[in-house]
């Protein structure tokens, strides 16, 4: 049955077109909550390209497999760790080539203009998308998603020391960023400068704060 799919993108159709043993639990899932799972997709990878290929890959290893779960919960939570597992690979191998020089981009918390995932896509918080990649799939799957550290460290093969630490900079970083950014928009409407027509998400990108001694 593939008429419950819905899907606007051409590569997100061929998923559909491709799969012929579809496991129904996860296509309804899938069916349903598609802009959940994109999200946190998006909020792993921190790009619109690479998020829509881990929702891609994940979506063909959940509709293929033979796993089968009592309960939506147990399926949602498996689709949401394939995204996460996926989403791990991909990031791994982007690093892996920005450090041999095959990118330029950074992903650091110094970036100053806003891309347009940033303003679009609207993903639980601005200001995580500006982590370092480490910092930022730590607070996604600790904090977001609410992982243990010990599973964290697991997924990411790291150490609990480290993906604590990590936990820790990114809270006070995207905490830090985000009372920044609600001070502004306070000021904004106080001085009456606010603007319907002009104002967006833009404005305040959740560019990272500095650190407070």
């Amino acid at each position: 049955m593939k008429s419950a799919l819905q899907f606007r993108s051409d590569r997100f159709k061929l998923i559909e077109d491709e799969t012929y043993a579809v496991n129904q639990e996860f296509q309804q899932l899938f069916a349903t909550e598609m802009t959940d799972l994109f999200r946190l997709s998006l909020n792993l990878t921190a790009d619109l390209e690479t998020a829509e290929t881990c929702l891609i890959l994940a979506m063909r290893e959940c509709l293929q497999s033979n796993c089968a779960f009592n309960s939506k919960k147990l399926t949602r939570a498996w689709a949401r760790r394939v995204v996460i597992r996926n989403a791990i690979c991909l990031v791994s191998r982007e690093e892996s080539a920005r450090s041999g020089g095959s990118r330029s981009e950074s992903t650091s918390c110094d970036q100053s203009q806003p891309n347009q995932y940033r303003t679009t896509a609207v993903p639980e918080s601005l200001a995580a998308l500006n982590l370092p990649d480490f910092d930022r799939m730590v607070y996604v799957i600790c904090v977001l998603e609410d992982y243990s550290i010990a599973h964290c460290a697991l997924l990411l093969s790291r150490t609990l020391k480290e993906v604590d630490d990590a936990r820790v900079r990114a809270t006070i970083r995207v905490v830090v960023a985000e009372e920044r950014n609600r001070l502004a928009r306070r000021a904004i409407f106080r001085t009456g400068t606010y603007d319907t027509r002009s104002y967006g998400e833009e404005e305040f990108d959740g560019s990272c704060a500095p650190l407070p001694n």
